[in-house]
């Protein structure tokens, strides 16, 4: 399962926002996307089994038509990850990273060019290079967002230029980007490309790209590892 998250500027999509204000990350990830239910006081959102939903009329429901297009769960679920993830307007959550990648770069249109880190996650190189390459003319630059100085980085762009894809740390030889550098980089440029952040490694709990310029975040949730907020440490011992 992996999401799109999206910052305060992004434009409005089906994706789900907090409907609550929770101060504390372990009290948003606890809480965000499980208020009690109305009408059993249940704290769980139980599991809804349903593909189809009763329509009074065609297009007349209680918000759901076909599970495929949504469904109770997932909106907890983006609920959840739109509180987490600080700054975050709204998700989206998909089945696969495939589908988040696939998804992100088809929305750029036709004939498009990105800059990417050089050490991006095999995976997405490969849709990069291949698939979005000969799908829709996608073209990538490739560039070492590390250690780049500033000119170095900003002659990558191109007037087409629409997206900045980084990974920080990077899968699997855990470089460091700083993403305050780039964003305000691509930013500045006259193309004005937006900037996505795969933030799997360090997670929300740890990494807040949102709040560092970056427009898009996307995580795989099956690989996240963060240190839960209940657990405490004595030397190098959990207590």
């Amino acid at each position: 399962m992996s999401p799109i998250l999206l910052n305060g500027d992004a434009p409005k999509t089906n994706g789900h926002a907090a409907k609550k204000h929770y101060d504390g990350f372990g009290t948003r990830a606890i809480h965000a996307g499980s208020e009690p239910n109305p009408l059993t006081g249940a704290v769980i959102p139980p599991i809804s089994l349903s593909t189809t939903y009763k329509q009074d009329a065609i297009g007349v429901h209680k918000g759901f038509e076909y599970s495929r297009s949504g469904n109770p769960n997932r909106d907890a679920l983006e609920e959840a990850l739109a509180a987490v993830e600080a700054g975050g307007a709204q998700a989206l959550a998909f089945s696969s990273g495939s589908a988040t990648t696939a998804t992100v770069l088809q929305s750029l249109g036709p004939d498009a060019h990105i800059v990417s880190v050089n050490d991006v996650y095999g995976g997405t190189f490969r849709y990069m290079t291949k698939v979005a390459k000969i799908n829709q003319g996608l073209e990538t630059t490739f560039v070492d967002l590390e250690n780049a100085d500033d000119d170095t980085i900003v002659a990558a762009f191109r007037p087409n230029t629409k997206l900045v894809w980084i990974e920080t740390p990077t899968n699997p030889t855990l470089r460091l980007i700083d993403l305050q550098r780039v964003a305000k980089l691509a930013h500045a440029h006259p193309s004005q490309p937006l900037v996505l952040v795969d933030n799997t490694f360090m997670s929300p709990f740890y990494q807040s790209p949102l709040l560092q310029g970056a427009d898009i975040v996307v995580h795989s949730l099956t690989k996240e590892a963060a240190l839960p907020a209940e657990r405490h440490w004595r030397g190098s011992e959990p207590i």
